[in-house]
């Protein structure tokens, strides 16, 4: 009996020692990575509180990240970020929404009237654009033609869902879409925003 413990005692204290003398793996490097400390809706404006920094494998770091919460604090997303996904340029308004898009392609914002028709979309949905005139506030002898709508164009492409931040404003004021398109109907929007009525119906994908 005192030999079998003796002995079982030696093998722990060789396991021991191998355990010991056996060489660590390497640690594997990472990198900080910002990202949503929050689930974050589109159209919001970041703040130090939105943001986190995680360590990441280099191999899965996105492209666009940046590794410091303070470059990000005020950009403005263009789409919902879920909580610890990695707050990429793409994800915000500005340059690099265009980019990958067809040469002669522009962004431009659509403000809607209706706040729920942004509700249908979301960033890279097709969508088709429609307008009707804007009701006069000056009372006039012609007949009212806003029942007319026209389609201003199809299949654009939804780069950002900007949704307004005015409590007291009238309902849809402040909520925009971005879309990409062609220049000409880029001027098209831009000459009858004054003047039309944009709503919008999600294309078939």
């Amino acid at each position: 009996m005192c030999a079998a413990g003796i002995c079982l005692l030696l093998a722990l204290g060789s396991a021991l020692g191998a355990s010991r003398n056996r060489p660590r793996a390497p640690a594997v490097p990472t990198v900080a990575v910002v990202v949503a400390a929050r689930i974050l809706p589109a159209g919001h404006v970041l703040a130090r509180p939105d943001l986190a920094v995680a360590r990441w494998p280099p191999g899965l770091r996105p492209s666009g990240t940046v590794p410091d919460v303070r470059r990000l604090v005020g950009e403005r997303l263009a789409g919902p970020v879920q909580v610890r996904e990695a707050v990429t340029s793409g994800r915000l308004v500005g340059a690099d929404l265009t980019t990958g898009l067809a040469a002669g392609s522009v962004a431009i914002p659509v403000a809607l009237d209706d706040a729920h028709a942004a509700d249908l979309v979301r960033t890279g949905d097709r969508v088709e654009l429609l307008a009707s005139p804007r009701p006069s506030d000056v009372p006039t002898n012609r007949p009212a033609d806003s029942a007319r709508v026209t389609v201003v164009a199809t299949r654009l492409l939804v780069l950002a869902v900007l949704r307004g931040t005015d409590p007291v404003a009238p309902s849809g004021m402040g909520t925009e879409i971005v879309v990409a398109a062609n220049r000409a109907t880029a001027l098209e929007i831009a000459r009858h925003r004054s003047t039309q009525i944009f709503t919008l119906v999600l294309d078939s994908p």
